[in-house]
């Protein structure tokens, strides 16, 4: 979404002492915040009475730490950043920042005073998270810092380093994650956190993979449960608005893991997912290992980055959510396992949205025989938390007033008492005062952790880690009957002619009929006819996250409440609402498909790699452009849910693309970059070239198309240049007809096409010399290759490489190509060998004559199809603007 909503209740009318003050309040708070005002966060103004207020008069902040507290808030929040991927693959990112760039970092002093170099932030596993406080105009004006964020804007780009809040990171650290595991983030965009899951499901996969493909190449091929030493586990990444679940492909996309579902559902209403086959019975519903419920809030811990939390921020926001949080963390714990671990985080600091949520799902779940809070406070030794409230939180209604509990609501003055009423529930109040610490029932609200500005540098946060002890079966209402009649006999005595937020607390959540845990043994509950599924809640824009020098910020999590308890999943196909595209259908194809036996020939796949996993995105399970792959779990649940409703928006990695080919000899899918590290472990000696020489693979990354083999005839270098020519053009009409197929909001279908899908803006000059490295030793690998893709394999070598590297390498009749997308090749320029020149394009020449010889011959036909000579250019342009080779 946009910016927050703020949440008003209805004026009141009439004079008197309380709407002085809180007139005079909310008169402050518009004065300290002018709407519309643009301009660099320093400028913003960072007060809010209400705001200062409720966090000073509440007592959650010891009074020797306000001062710390209140001045952290009103600082620019430290730029924090991740690398991301594989651990190796991460900590071979990581070495390069350490070593090539952090020591001329050091000791720099600009504009008179000293500059702190990037740091790791001390508490994060293998020191994997950095974190840097110098400010934007010293980084672009510095030159030392200026090639350090050119390094991070190209990793950032490629997908190697990811821009994260540092108490962002915490809950995914917090759930203990295994690759057999099976997870659920019921919130998840725009997906930094489901990165993380995503990583921690392929932790040790490399190593696995590379065991299972020492093994013998001969036997049986594999059966579908062999999964050839990948992860056997699963992220499903859930959010309730469609565009965001597509940021969040976007996000998640640079992973490569054939272990995601994405789906667009309520969080509320998350569907049962049948994992039986069709006609098994009874069904067996699918649940979870691990839950992650970043639920959304009113977002006042990111005052730091967010200034709408200084202009807007209201006590109603944090009502208005409650329930919302309650229902969702209450549907989590029905779809968790027994024994599993389900982690409750908010980037909200009051209690309404946290304690009181965990007090009252786990009270609606049978208390905490049912479902318990963990002690995590020996995990990450080193962060700086504090501990869960156990009880004693008052409640602040927006005109200031305190309240302890519920009946001081009820027997509020009666001047307004029915919006107070419609805004203040009683689960919002403490619960556990009353109780010992050696009471068997009390809920220990401890546990859970705050993590405060002040503390470290960080954002507000809240984490709570559940575990679920019994099945839970049905769940209280969420409102008890007497409490009620009392709100429904209040609301009677008032004129009918109230504003919808001043309508009753029954409108506003109707009583709930008991909902069943959904078992293995239980049977689906259906879902009513038109299943009222609110708004997506807004949680955060994407591109807060993904750039790393940016200090705007994740927006707060606002939403209206739903209406209807939760469901299961519809029996019926979901309707497509406006706005929305149709999803295509997920086909699997059979072994024994002529494309794939044609791929596992080609590239001489091994027995042991799993072969039933590839899919094609159309009703007619036809391979037309793109073949995907996917884990068995996900291939199984995508399968057994097909025609249930359930919404579906992505799964599976692009792991071969056709492409047009110059000789019938020729196999025409190619390995996608995206699915390389996949396929690549299993790929014949026949499709591989080997090399060790670090000048090999600069002068691959520096020059597009380097000739191999014998010097050619004028006749053979003429079929050269059409050859180099007409992939470049492949590629741009590859980009065309997929941008053109896909709506805007689907990064997943325009980011990886052909290589070199853009050229860059400036070419390398004539007169500039042309590097020295050479490609002498694969020259003689690839010229006895016949044409099409293979793989080039680097080992490590002192002197050369320290690690191991696969790149995907197109064979042409005379030349060769590595590729890769232009961002990729640039990165790795960068890192590998601190280039930052452009990439030397000799086929130029070569696409301009093949694109003045196809305007030619489609002058020709214009004649005969009435079109028109300039919409001839136009595509012609089109094409060379998109094409590289």
């Amino acid at each position: 979404m946009g910016r927050n909503k703020t949440f008003r209740g209805k004026k009141s009318s009439g004079g008197g002492k309380r709407e002085q003050n809180s007139t005079k309040i909310q008169q402050q708070h518009r004065n300290a915040t002018q709407k519309g005002v643009r301009g660099s966060y320093e400028s913003i103004p960072n007060e809010n009475a209400l705001y200062e207020k409720f966090y000073k008069e509440s007592g959650f902040i010891p009074e020797e730490e306000w001062d710390d507290f209140w001045s952290a808030l009103k600082r620019t929040l430290p730029t924090t950043f991740r690398f991301t991927g594989s651990k190796g693959h991460a900590l071979g990112t990581m070495k390069v920042l350490k070593d090539t760039y952090v020591p001329h970092l050091r000791g720099i002093e600009w504009d008179g005073e000293q500059v702190a170099p990037p740091e790791p932030i001390p508490w994060y596993p293998d020191s994997l998270a950095w974190s840097m406080t110098v400010g934007k105009s010293t980084i672009r004006r510095c030159p030392p810092f200026k090639k350090f964020q050119n390094f991070l804007v190209a990793e950032t780009t490629v997908g190697n380093i990811s821009r994260q809040e540092a108490v962002s990171m915490i809950p995914p650290l917090m759930m203990d994650i295994e690759p057999h595991h099976t997870v659920l983030d019921m919130c998840a965009a725009p997906g930094s956190k489901t990165a993380q899951l995503i990583e921690m499901v392929h932790t040790g996969e490399e190593a696995r993979v590379e065991a299972a493909t020492k093994e013998t190449r001969e036997g049986e091929p594999t059966n579908d449960g062999d999964a050839g030493g990948r992860s056997t586990g699963l992220v499903i990444a859930n959010d309730a608005d469609y565009k965001r679940s597509h940021m969040l492909i976007h996000q998640t996309k640079r992973l490569n893991s054939p272990n995601l579902i994405v789906t667009n559902h309520d969080g509320t209403m998350f569907p049962s997912l049948v994992t039986s086959a069709p006609g098994v019975s009874p069904k067996e519903y699918l649940k979870f290992d691990r839950i992650l419920a970043d639920v959304p809030c009113s977002g006042d811990g990111t005052a730091r980055k967010n200034y709408s939390v200084w202009r807007d921020w209201l006590p109603n926001s944090a009502f208005n959510l409650h329930l919302t949080q309650v229902r969702i963390l209450v549907r989590g714990l029905q779809m968790l396992k027994v024994g599993g671990r389900l982690v409750y985080s908010t980037c909200s600091m009051n209690p309404v949205e946290n304690e009181a949520v965990l007090a009252a799902a786990i009270d609606r779940c049978g208390g905490i025989d049912k479902v318990n809070l963990v002690d995590v406070s020996d995990r990450l030794p080193k962060l700086i938390r504090r501990p869960g409230f156990k009880s004693g939180w008052k409640i602040m209604d927006r005109d200031g007033v305190w309240y302890s509990n519920y009946n001081e609501v009820l027997n509020s003055p009666e001047e307004g008492r029915e919006g107070r009423l419609a805004r203040i529930m009683d689960s919002v109040f403490p619960t556990e005062g009353g109780k010992t610490d050696d009471d068997a029932t009390r809920i220990p609200l401890e546990r859970a952790m705050r993590v405060y500005p002040h503390l470290q540098d960080t954002g507000g946060f809240f984490i709570a880690v559940l575990e679920k002890k019994q099945e839970i079966g049905a769940v209280k209402d969420e409102q008890g009957g007497a409490t009620r009649k009392k709100m429904a006999a209040v609301a009677k005595s008032k004129p009918s002619t109230t504003t919808s937020e001043s309508a009753t607390p029954a409108a506003e959540a109707e009583p709930s009929t008991a909902m069943e845990d959904i078992t293995t043994a239980t049977p689906e509950i259906p879902a009513p006819t038109e299943p009222a599924a609110p708004p997506s809640p807004g949680k955060r824009k994407l591109e807060d996250e993904e750039s790393v020098d940016s200090t705007t910020t994740k927006k707060p999590k606002t939403s209206p409440e739903p209406t209807t308890e939760p469901v299961a999943a519809p029996t019926t196909p979901a309707k497509v609402k406006r706005g929305m595209t149709p999803e295509e259908p997920f086909k699997y194809l059979p072994v024994s498909h002529p494309v794939l036996q044609q791929i596992f020939t080609y590239y001489d796949l091994s027995p042991r790699f799993p072969r039933t996993c590839f899919m094609v995105r159309n009703a007619d399970a036809h391979p037309a452009r793109a073949i995907y792959f996917t884990s068995h779990l996900a291939k199984r649940i995508l399968e057994a849910n097909e025609g249930r409703g359930v919404k579906f928006v992505h799964c599976g990695v692009k792991a071969f693309m056709k492409q047009d080919t110059q000789s019938p000899e020729t196999c025409p899918w190619r390995i996608q970059s995206e699915g390389l590290e996949i396929v690549s472990p299993w790929i014949g000696e026949k499709r591989v070239v080997r090399a060790v020489k670090r000048e090999t693979v600069h002068a691959l990354l520096r020059e597009l198309f380097p000739k191999v083999g014998a010097d050619e005839t004028e006749e053979e270098q003429g079929k050269r240049k059409e050859e180099e020519a007409a992939a470049a053009a492949a590629a741009a009409v590859e980009a065309v007809e997929t941008t053109s197929k896909q709506p805007e909001q689907k990064p997943e279908a325009t980011t990886e096409q052909q290589p070199e899908a853009n050229p860059p803006a400036e070419t390398t000059p004539a007169d500039t010399p042309a590097p020295t490295t050479t490609i002498d030793e694969i020259r003689d690998q690839v010229a006895r290759l016949g044409m099409g893709c293979c793989v080039l394999k680097i080992s490590p070598q002192p002197g050369e490489f320290t690690d191991a590297m696969v790149l995907p390498l197109w064979k042409s009749r005379f030349s060769c190509n590595l590729m890769l997308p232009k961002d990729d090749r640039k990165a790795m320029m960068l890192r590998l060998f601190d280039d930052q020149n452009e990439v030397r394009d000799s086929t130029m020449k070569n696409r301009a004559e093949w694109r003045d010889q196809q305007v030619k011959e489609k002058e020709g036909a214009v004649e005969a199809t009435g079109e028109t000579e300039g919409e001839v250019k136009e595509e012609g342009d089109v094409v060379m603007e998109e094409a590289a080779a």
